[in-house]
């Protein structure tokens, strides 16, 4: 069994939590405990975040208690009022998962004699404040998360992934004659989940500006390229979906046709179609080498030239063009020709911005 960072960071809270309850002679400690682990989250920001639900939760919870306690007594006519009470207010707040330790904090109160209402409602205050505030402070100087790190090895991931899952598209299609298709489901589902991991990092950054906050100029201005490096590979996902997409009804309509073989005009296009996607791949090798690596890289012009020798192509297989059948391969074409011009494109816009700065 791996035991990571926060596993140990977890242990060591509640250690010393338990240790200053017992110095201090704060009781019940296992509070403390339950404070330390909760607010042990993966990310600084989620742990103030967590911090502050645990100090609004407590409060209403034993601000209830004590209420409840002095109007009604202790009794269990009145912990189930205020167990009702709890729960209501709660969900009205959106604080559903604070509901059990809301109600363990009111029902400590109420558990008491009432001259110990007042008492026990600040020991448990301080009890659960000293676990928060410990599991903070370990969060923040030992060993703090280092989401900056894997940010970057993460969208290292998906871009590889991505860029593999698009060539794959475009393959299935230039080879496709009368044969099912393989439409990558496994794949597909694993690029768009490690896509949605990558931002999930990416929004974690930048809620707790740990770039921007590093010491290091220009920190912030390369998580907003990197985001847009993100972005693009979303958006090549996407295209490369509706390539797959197209595949089954291409496949449909060739067998209903008798499956005619592809004339060499025809095959032209498509060796031509496939040639792109060395290009995808090849400039967002240099993408990475930029972005992620910081390594020097010169940017490439958009040319025309591929385009140019494509519509040739198109130009020549056009005359032999004759009814639905045809004009079907025609539009195929345009959508897989169209997605791979704006890969080209749009990673060379890419690579022009990260290397002009």
């Amino acid at each position: 069994m791996k035991v990571g960072a926060r596993i140990l960071k977890t242990g060591i809270a509640v250690t010393i939590t338990m240790f200053i309850c017992s110095l201090l002679k704060f009781e019940p400690a296992f509070f403390g405990a339950v404070s330390a682990v909760i607010n042990m989250q993966p990310s600084i920001f989620l742990s103030i975040k967590t911090a502050k639900e645990q100090i609004l939760v407590h409060i209403l919870g034993v601000g209830a208690g004590l209420a409840m306690g002095y109007l009604l007594g202790g009794n269990p006519l009145s912990m189930g009022l205020i167990t009702i009470l709890i729960i209501s207010v709660y969900i009205k707040l959106n604080l559903q998962e604070g509901i059990t330790m809301g109600i363990v904090a009111a029902v400590f109160v109420l558990g008491s004699g009432s001259e110990q209402f007042l008492p026990h409602a600040l020991s448990r205050t301080a009890v659960i404040f000293t676990g928060l505030s410990v599991a903070m402070l370990v969060n923040v100087f030992l060993w703090p998360p280092r989401h900056r790190e894997r940010f970057k090895e993460k969208l290292k991931d998906s871009n590889l992934a991505t860029v593999r899952y698009f060539c794959r598209a475009v393959q299935e299609f230039v080879r496709l004659e009368n044969g099912d298709p393989d439409l990558q489901l496994p794949q597909r589902e694993m690029v768009h989940a490690l896509n949605e991991q990558t931002r999930e990092l990416a929004e974690m950054l930048r809620r707790e500006g740990e770039l921007l906050t590093s010491g290091t100029t220009g920190q912030g201005e390369w998580l907003t390229g990197a985001e847009r490096f993100l972005a693009y590979n979303e958006s090549l996902a996407r295209k490369a979906d509706r390539i797959y997409d197209i595949l089954p009804s291409r496949l449909d309509r060739r067998l209903r046709s008798g499956a005619p073989p592809f004339s060499d005009e025809f095959k032209a296009i498509l060796v031509i179609l496939e040639r792109g996607c060395l290009t995808v791949t090849r400039i967002n090798g240099k993408l990475r080498s930029v972005i992620l690596e910081g390594v020097p890289a010169a940017p490439e012009a958009i040319r025309e030239d591929y385009w140019e020798e494509l519509t040739k192509a198109i130009e020549q297989w056009q005359p032999k063009l004759t009814g639905s059948f045809y004009l079907h391969a025609l539009m195929e074409v345009s959508v897989t020709a169209n997605e791979i011009k704006w890969a080209s494109r749009e990673a060379k816009k890419l690579l022009t911005d990260a290397g002009g700065k």
